[in-house]
């Protein structure tokens, strides 16, 4: 075993919404935290200040090819896939059944989302008597994570260009009022057109969308989180003793080290902690967990295209997501019930080397995307070092009555409403390792930890129960929140401090004093 074991009290695996906020509530209550992230710190203008070193550009201009893929893995390609970036910003899961696209970096999904904070389309949706949850107590979390956010709903006072309830304020066929809830959304929205550009699906340069390294990652370094930017955990081995033991790639290093940790909090991704999940009890290092795999889902994700075509129309320019709306009920000219639907534009296009053509042609169409709460019940197997997805969308009613809705739009706008033929697509998977009252129906307990497997938790959206039917980035940080602040309560392995190494871990450290909490409007 190459060099010297260091020994840490907890180390959290993965910086997207499950980790980030386990590594900096437990660093507030005072814990000792290691965190890995196998993606690098991103150049935006907060990071900069902060002076983190060894940041890496979004894909933007000339970055765009070297920053865009960091892999892409196919059923027929071995083992993780293809590694196409090792600073990419996104991943590519091309299955039989489903794609799946999830980010890579510091800060996770935070530089890739449209912002959008939200609860679960159901109320009860966090009712789990079985397994000692309830609805009730994890609302706190998500009121205290939409403050953290500074997240807000948008007025009329904001003037967003290409908002809904601006847009169809008098349309005949699609409402969008006070009956078509807004959502929250974590980005200034002090009526700067500048600040609105640019801040989507290709990350936020100039950091008025909030993300996760500024809202969470750099306070908490500031009371000594350790960030370990570019380090992959390969591999978990339980030890004799207790704890655990990690195989973790250090990729600026080209080299493999091993860890101790007293306790370790999967928040990965939920197609990275399967793989480190499976892939760790294959070589033994694990054992048990007869239901991992099951309960996944793609949280009804359906996405087309929307050809408006509209002359002297610039849809890219406001917030990522133009609002919710709905179709408008003939009869009594309110909205008619049914799964989410959104408007995007190509926010984002100004920074990409494209021929000014096409950039004014997409400037002129928009996204189409609508969400519900799928069945999630696929099954992700483990075969030859490969993660397999089956996923059924036909088993899920929702996807139907999202696509019927498609239709609808595209015959009441007279203009194409067009999907790929196929399989599913999924920018949220989860499921595969969820929440349940026993090891036979699911992988974690109540409080988050792994049948079977004592300081083994799970913080981020494989061990959800179900789909939100939402964007469910709030409900993966209520869950991590209701994780974290139950270990505080136990104060467990709250003394335990570990040894400390002759090598320390390469952990980036702000050098200026610039890293105070920025809130949104």
């Amino acid at each position: 075993m190459p060099g010297s074991i260091e020994h840490h009290s907890t180390i959290v695996i993965g910086s997207g919404f499950g980790g980030a906020v386990a590594a900096s509530t437990l660093t507030e209550a005072g814990e000792s935290v290691l965190l890995l992230e196998r993606g690098p710190w991103r150049d935006t203008d907060p990071v900069r200040k902060a002076g983190i070193p060894h940041r890496r550009p979004l894909p933007a201009g000339r970055h765009l090819w070297s920053g865009l893929l960091h892999r892409f893995g196919q059923r027929w390609l071995p083992g993780k896939g293809l590694k196409l970036s090792r600073h990419g910003l996104f991943d590519i899961y091309l299955g039989r059944d489903m794609t799946v696209v999830a980010s890579n970096g510091v800060g996770g999904g935070s530089h890739v989302y449209s912002a959008m904070n939200t609860r679960p389309e159901q109320p009860d949706y966090w009712d789990h008597p079985e397994a000692g949850i309830q609805a009730a107590g994890m609302e706190h979390h998500y009121r205290w994570m939409m403050q953290r956010m500074g997240s807000r709903r948008a007025s009329a006072d904001d003037r967003i260009p290409n908002w809904t309830p601006q847009a169809f304020a008098h349309n005949t066929a699609f409402v969008a009022d006070d009956s078509v809830p807004q959502p929250a959304m974590a980005i200034r929205m002090e009526g700067c057109q500048a600040d609105y550009a640019n801040n989507s699906f290709f990350g936020s340069a100039n950091g008025a969308k909030m993300t996760l390294d500024l809202a969470f990652l750099l306070p908490a370094m500031e009371q000594g989180l350790q960030v370990a930017a570019e380090h992959e955990c390969l591999s978990l081995w339980r030890q004799p003793g207790g704890g655990y033991r990690l195989e973790v790639m250090d990729h600026a290093a080209r080299r493999r080290c091993y860890l101790l940790a007293d306790r370790v909090i999967l928040a990965a991704g939920t197609l990275n902690t399967l793989r480190l999940l499976f892939h760790s009890r294959e070589l033994g290092g694990l054992e048990g967990m007869p239901a991992l795999g099951r309960g996944f889902g793609g949280n009804g994700d359906s996405v087309a295209w929307w050809g408006l075509n509209q002359d002297g129309a610039d849809f890219t320019r406001g917030t990522a997501t133009h609002g919710r709306f709905a179709l408008r009920d003939p009869v009594t000219g309110k909205a008619q019930p049914g799964p989410i639907l959104t408007r995007y534009g190509f926010n984002g296009i100004d920074t990409l080397p494209l021929p000014a053509s096409l950039k004014a042609f997409l400037r002129r169409n928009a996204l189409l995307v609508g969400m519900g709460a799928d069945l999630a019940d696929g099954v992700v197997t483990w075969q030859r070092g490969r993660l397999r997805i089956r996923y059924l969308a036909e088993n899920s009613p929702v996807l139907t009555r999202i696509q019927r809705l498609f239709s609808e739009v595209g015959r009441r706008s007279q203009r194409p409403v067009r999907t790929l033929p196929g399989m599913a697509f999924t920018v949220h998977p989860l499921g595969g390792a969820r929440l349940a009252a026993s090891e036979q129906n699911g992988v974690v307990n109540g409080s988050g930890q792994v049948f079977g497997h004592s300081n083994l938790y799970v913080a981020d959206a494989a061990a959800l129960p179900a789909a939100p039917g939402t964007p469910p980035s709030m409900t993966i940080a209520a869950w991590s929140r209701h994780v974290a602040t139950g270990l505080i309560r136990t104060g467990h392995n709250r003394n335990s401090t570990g040894k400390r190494a002759r090598r320390t871990i390469n952990t980036a450290k702000p050098t200026e004093a610039n890293t105070e909490q920025r809130t949104p409007a």
